[in-house]
């Protein structure tokens, strides 16, 4: 009786391995379909097959890398982010740094195309990731800080000064030689009344003020 156990669950466990091998032939043939269609330049055509690969292997590592290179191409880049940002999970150390640039490019697509939509926190929301996963990219940091002197200006003129004096500081913070970072602070502690704040940074920023001109405009942003 235990002998014709031991032959069942031997059969089971064959049957079983079997269909895994089947099911990773297929997740293999629908993603080499859709490597033929991208390597064409049908990216439209190549997403479903990328897509039913994922289905078929939720782990397919490429699958993931190619599905959101795809939308790349596509120039579909908020599409693009969660693909890549499973491909970098899962990514072994050999493709990781493959899986990191493609995140980092849609990552900072998604967030210039925030931007273009006036979408400030969703645009520093995706560049503070790109920044988080690679604190070495410098395309990353400068853009982050563009887009928060531009968020920071944005609401200085609706009146938001304690919102400006955030993006502004983080500006600071991210740049400390960014001269604009600290003249928007410096008229966004004035606008909201905080001459002590606004007097410290004045002092800070007459360090790295690039010309006689510069510094002169800062102490007139003091001035009633």
């Amino acid at each position: 009786m235990n002998k014709k156990i031991l032959i069942y669950c031997l059969s089971l466990f064959i049957l079983m391995s079997c269909a895994g091998l089947l099911t990773g032939y297929d997740a293999r043939k629908s993603f080499e379909q859709g490597m033929a269609l991208f390597n064409q330049g049908k990216y439209s055509d190549a997403l479903p097959y990328f897509e039913k690969a994922l289905e078929l292997e939720p782990e397919f590592t490429q699958a993931y890398i190619y599905l959101g290179r795809t939308h790349l191409n596509l120039r579909q880049w908020t599409q693009a982010i969660q693909p890549l940002r499973t491909a970098y999970r899962l990514s072994p150390g050999e493709t990781r740094r493959e899986a990191l640039n493609f995140l980092l490019d849609a990552l900072i697509g998604g967030a210039l195309a925030e931007l273009k939509q006036g979408n400030y926190s969703s645009s520093i929301g995706y560049l503070r990731e790109a920044l988080e996963v690679d604190p070495a990219s410098g395309k990353a940091k400068s853009e982050l800080v563009s887009t928060l002197l531009a968020y920071g200006g944005a609401l200085l003129s609706e009146g938001n000064y304690s919102g400006a004096i955030k993006q502004f500081t983080e500006a600071v913070q991210l740049s400390p030689g960014n001269f604009d970072a600290y003249r928007g602070l410096v008229k966004s502690f004035v606008k909201n009344g905080d001459y002590l704040s606004a007097i410290k940074t004045v002092n800070d920023a007459m360090k790295i003020a690039p010309t006689d001109q510069d510094r002169s405009l800062l102490q007139d942003m003091l001035r009633p």
